[in-house]
């Protein structure tokens, strides 16, 4: 027979062993980590000052939303239990019991006012601020209850709630540590909790073990910056990372053929477009505008750099809107000849046009925009392609800093109008350039309209407005392509966002 000692020890082993599972602390010696390859490093780990891809994808990890979205983007409950219609400006929120932040916090509805009316800070405006500015406050009835009352009837909030700027954020810890403080050492509810950060090598985060949700099957998630397409794709193929964004279309046979890895895609949200600083000449001339819309063959940049895997766009909306967009409409029209036309009636004289993308940041970057250049070209457009570092593109965003056109991917985030180019161009906006008064009065007047068919018309007629002025310069609306490991299972977004909790063993 075992000694008292001995049998303490295998009482103490075998009592691990059943208490361990049950209580979902499982040590993670036991579980794989995962890497995840993207473009771009991350620029900071704060949700109310970045809506970059690289950034969003990373906070849809380590922060969670009142409202979720499940892979098909159909709300879902998340930090609300539930939520419903007080008045006609008034939603009340349930939230969740028992949730706690990654430092023990318990969430409750001081955190809920605290991050929804910081998302609508104005001194200093948040990157986020245009995505909610519906909101007037946020009242706390209860610890579990919140009111949220926005300025005018807003049948699309929780559809606001769902996407970024609705993370909920750790009001006491925030104001302990400060902004400085909190953007080093960020927390969230999440299902990553964040380890540390080397800038341009990698991002960890380890498992939530008190996650509200069954924590994660992974012991630690990793994101290293792969600007380099080549780079990230080795990487993947070698079994450096797991999972790598911004694929691009001349890739996805080579990754097919490796054997160990396979491609997942979904039609973007949203389009491929350069943001345009209109204040700056030529491109403060609307002729110079429509000329560069005639210059590009939309349909050979579909075929040959996205190998058929997006459309050409025919409206101002992209065709996953499901108010506004007009189906009806014929694809963008390439006419060389009438982009000629119109500079000389411009009066174009050769003036410098500046066009700049961040490599890696999004898939074909570099490509696309050398393309355009050589169809500028074409038509008699000096064009001067610059490639610049994802830092500088940010700084370049928040600074309202663009010379000339800025690749960009705007997404409409709530599958309506008012979620892409009214919250990025309305007054205020990351990319507000352009005003023209009665865009501006039939944009804001449609967003807060509860009959549908009233919106609808009223997007229209904005739309050909948008459209006369091409204060934007809409290029393509492709498929987002990602690639895997084989022994993993997920599902693209339309929206483009990686969530963790959603990647799952093919086995």
């Amino acid at each position: 027979m075992p000694c008292s000692s001995q049998r303490r020890r295998i009482y103490l082993i075998w009592l691990l062993t059943v208490l361990i599972p049950v209580c979902g602390l499982a040590p993670h010696a036991s579980a794989r980590d995962l890497a995840i390859g993207q473009g771009t490093d991350v620029s900071l780990l704060d949700p109310h000052y970045s809506t970059s891809a690289s950034d969003v994808n990373v906070f849809f990890n380590l922060y969670d939303n009142l409202v979720l979205r499940d892979e098909n983007l159909n709300l879902t409950p998340g930090l609300a239990t539930s939520w419903k219609i007080i008045d006609d400006k008034t939603w009340q929120f349930k939230l969740r019991d028992g949730v706690v932040f990654h430092n023990g916090d318990r969430f409750s509805a001081d955190d809920v006012q605290f991050s929804l009316e910081r998302a609508i800070s104005e001194n200093p405006r948040t990157s986020v601020f245009a995505a909610l500015n519906t909101i007037e406050r946020v009242d706390i009835v209860d610890p579990l209850t919140v009111n949220i009352i926005t300025k005018h009837a807003d049948p699309l909030l929780p559809t606001r709630l769902s996407y970024y700027g609705g993370m909920m954020m750790p009001k006491h810890y925030f104001e302990k540590v400060g902004m400085e403080g909190f953007r080093k050492d960020p927390i969230g509810t999440g299902a990553l909790k964040f380890v540390d950060w080397k800038k341009n090598e990698r991002l960890m985060f380890e498992a939530n073990q008190r996650y509200w949700r069954t924590p994660l099957p992974y012991a630690k998630v990793i994101y290293r910056p792969y600007p380099e397409t080549a780079a990230r794709i080795a990487a993947l193929i070698a079994g450096e990372v797991d999972l790598i964004t911004a694929v691009p279309p001349d890739q996805v046979e080579v990754i097919e053929k490796s054997g160990t890895a396979k491609v997942e895609g979904a039609l973007y949200a949203g389009f491929f477009a350069y943001y345009m600083n209109v204040k700056n000449p030529p491109l403060d001339n609307k002729l110079v505008r429509q000329a560069l819309h005639y210059a590009l063959d939309r349909q050979a940049i579909v075929k040959k750099l996205w190998r058929g895997r997006g459309v050409v766009p025919n409206d101002a909306y992209p065709n996953v809107d499901k108010i506004g967009y007009d189906k009806s409409k014929p694809a963008f029209e390439f006419d060389p000849k009438k982009a000629k036309e119109l500079l000389a009636q411009a009066g174009y004289k050769g003036e410098e046009i500046v066009i700049e993308s961040a490599v890696g940041y999004l898939a074909n970057d570099k490509h696309l925009t050398e393309t355009l250049g050589a169809m500028f070209q074409e038509v008699g457009i000096k064009a001067k392609v610059q490639l610049i570092e994802y830092s500088v593109r940010a700084q370049k965003l928040r600074q309202k800093a663009i010379d000339g056109l800025l690749l960009g991917d705007p997404t409409s985030t709530l599958l309506d109008p008012d979620g892409m180019f009214w919250r990025l161009m309305q007054p205020g906006g990351l990319i507000d350039y352009w005003r023209h008064a009665e865009w501006d009065q039939l944009m804001g007047e449609a967003r807060f309209l509860q009959d549908p068919q009233k919106r609808d018309a009223l997007y229209k007629q904005a739309a050909k407005i948008f459209l006369d002025e091409i204060p934007v310069l809409i290029v393509l609306q492709p498929e987002k392509t990602f690639a895997l490991k084989k022994d993993l299972s997920w599902k693209a977004r339309s929206d483009e966002v990686v969530v963790v909790y959603d990647i799952k063993s093919a086995q």
